[in-house]
């Protein structure tokens, strides 16, 4: 048997010894950390970028909502409410408005008109992965960057999806604005009862539909927009300060002296590959 194998804390059994290093490793990042990155511009937009892309995907998938409209029949005086809900991801075509409220009418379920469930997942699935790519390229500043041999490649890699990320910002923030336009025209009382298979209803004989004064709440829906928007300004703004991260800037900035070395020391300036002059000559 190998002496190596048996290697460990007398008394103790073989193989205890690995979580002693993996905590003495975990103890060097922790000495070794810098927290000093998150006061710079790079890792204080990442903190930012973290914050707000939970709002934004939280105030879109919390956007939900409902209305209220009121069917009247001719042989009744008293009005009755038909109250629809939805919700995220906003597949308005899957939320049924059921009615039997008319005389001698049989219950019948009316869809809603759009179906935007692309545009918020789309929205909400960028958020959820910017939020949690901040939290590890956070980590990766605080923690791991400074043990780096060499971060080149690791530069590169966060210069490359920081762009990403600010073009799917932009696009998902778009698509998601005009979804909530539309949300907004699908959701509002009168069109629903106006438009649509849900006209159908109020369509009846005897059968009047008028807005019941309750209209949806579209608060969540517009600040998820503006929280879209703001993520991509914070994104598209970290480009530059993770560009100077990489190799390529530092090669741009790089000293004129160290591109074209200056004159060997005891050579006079401007005599390079010459003869010195002597007096009589000068």
């Amino acid at each position: 048997m190998d002496p190596a194998e048996g290697a460990g804390t007398p008394g103790s059994p073989v193989g205890l010894a690995q979580p002693q290093v993996s905590s003495v490793n975990i103890q060097t990042m922790m000495t070794n950390s810098n927290m000093r990155v998150v006061k710079e511009p790079r890792g204080f937009l990442k903190l930012l970028q973290f914050i707000f892309a939970i709002f934004a995907f939280a105030t879109a998938s919390g956007g939900g909502s409902h209305f209220q409209f009121s069917v009247t029949c001719n042989s009744s005086s008293d009005p009755k409410m038909v109250d629809v809900y939805y919700s995220y991801p906003y597949r308005l075509e899957d939320v049924p408005v059921t009615s039997k409220f008319c005389e001698n009418a049989t219950q019948s379920v009316y869809p809603l008109v759009g179906n935007e469930n692309s545009s918020a997942e789309y929205f909400v699935t960028i958020g959820v992965f910017a939020f949690l790519y901040s939290l590890v390229a956070l980590t990766i500043y605080v923690f791991v960057e400074g043990q780096f041999g060499d971060k080149d490649l690791w530069s590169k890699a966060d210069l490359f999806i920081t762009t990403a990320f600010a073009i799917f910002w932009f696009t998902s923030s778009s698509a998601w604005a005009a979804a909530v336009a539309d949300i907004k025209w699908s959701t509002y009382a009168p069109n629903v009862y106006t438009h649509g298979s849900v006209s159908k209803l109020c369509s009846k004989p005897g059968a009047v539909c008028t807005d019941a004064g309750l209209n949806s709440s579209y608060a969540n829906l517009n600040v998820s927009i503006l929280f879209g928007f703001l993520n991509f300004i914070l994104w598209a703004g970290n480009i530059w300060f993770t560009y100077k991260e990489t190799p390529w800037h530092a090669q741009r900035n790089e000293p004129v002296e160290k591109k074209y070395p200056s004159p060997a020391l005891g050579t006079p300036t401007g005599m390079e590959g010459g003869t010195l002059s002597s007096p009589s000559q000068i």
